[in-house]
């Protein structure tokens, strides 16, 4: 019985940090981001820590409602426990870029903070 109780408590905690983003910070990035535009705040909560856990908790204030999002492309680069990627996305005929800081916590990659950047393109006339 014991043994059973262990391997079914192993077998959550697996299937648990799988549905938690993924092994990589582009991983997390992506599922981050994805369950934010599904409404699933709760979710985006466990893959966030220090201030983006502030900025879900204001979206769950807010009603956590999904929204159209489509990810276009996601550029990470790490440097040993940290990592910066930057998540292009398309909203509503809007491009948007959205630039998030990960780190480990306890072997995890976890979302630390993220701000949006409106896609302007390059050069200004003027």
């Amino acid at each position: 019985m014991k043994l059973r109780t262990l391997f079914a408590g192993a077998a959550t905690a697996l299937l648990l940090t799988a549905c938690g983003g993924g092994s990589s910070p582009k991983d997390v990035t992506e599922s981050f981001a994805k369950a934010l535009a599904n409404g699933e705040c709760e979710k985006a909560m466990e893959m966030a820590v220090d201030a983006a856990k502030e900025s879900v908790q204001g979206s769950i204030d807010a009603g956590c409602e999904a929204y159209d999002s489509d990810i276009q492309s996601t550029e990470c680069e790490e440097s040993g426990e940290t990592a910066t990627c930057k998540c292009k996305e398309k909203r509503t005929g809007m491009d948007m870029t959205f630039n998030y800081d990960l780190k480990k916590v306890d072997g995890a990659w976890k979302v630390t903070n993220y701000a949006k950047d409106l896609d302007m393109g390059d050069g200004a006339e003027g």
